[in-house]
């Protein structure tokens, strides 16, 4: 949504003709850009919601630091296992799972911590944008343009990277028994979005 939407300016931004062509249909396209903010900030509410009848980022967090076991030694082998086109019993099998690293609640925890300032910087600047969406609170044009003054591209950035990280984390430690490494991009998410970019 975010992409898409940065996309489509892009595109109007540096190509004439398609700039034209816009323009003789500008509404939906407006309509469009605008649909696209909003559907991006009604999703991140609920990926972002601690409510714990809600299945978000909060609910497979809890999960995962309340059950260490899932990344232990056994259901690292029963994983690897399950990659279809493993062999039955692999030669290398034993020693890698004789050395993986083995977390444990202590381990998981900071995911959580980690996830706190990211939570805090939507509820306090984008969640209100995201329920002015939802429920029509504000129809006072100088209010909702107070709500979007805040806002800033490079915070919708970091915090979609971070979710990103987080989830590639948890499937990393899953299937390689690898540490977690929420810093930078270490899971390639700003390299996926400019190749998407670039071929659109």
């Amino acid at each position: 949504m975010l992409y898409t939407h940065r996309t489509i300016n892009s595109i109007a931004a540096t190509d004439e003709e398609t700039l034209e062509k816009i323009n003789r249909n500008a509404e939906f396209w407006q309509l469009t850009s605008f649909s696209l903010q909003n559907t991006l900030f009604i999703v991140l509410a609920r990926i972002l919601d601690s409510d714990p009848d809600v299945h978000s980022i909060h609910h497979v967090l809890g999960a995962t630091i309340a059950h260490p076991e899932l990344f232990n030694h056994d259901a690292l082998r029963a994983r690897k296992l399950s990659i279809p086109g493993t062999e039955p019993d692999p030669p290398w099998l034993d020693e890698y799972v004789a050395n993986a690293w083995e977390p444990t609640i202590q381990d998981l925890r900071p995911l959580k911590r980690a996830l706190a300032p990211h939570k805090n910087k939507f509820d306090s600047i984008y969640k209100p944008i995201r329920h002015q969406i939802a429920h029509i609170i504000h129809k006072d044009p100088a209010i909702v343009e107070a709500l979007y003054s805040r806002t800033l591209k490079a915070d919708i950035d970091e915090i979609l990277r971070f979710l990103h990280c987080l989830v590639k984390s948890i499937w990393y430690m899953a299937y390689n028994a690898e540490r977690p490494n929420l810093n930078g991009d270490h899971y390639g998410y700003a390299e996926r979005v400019a190749q998407i970019s670039h071929e659109t």
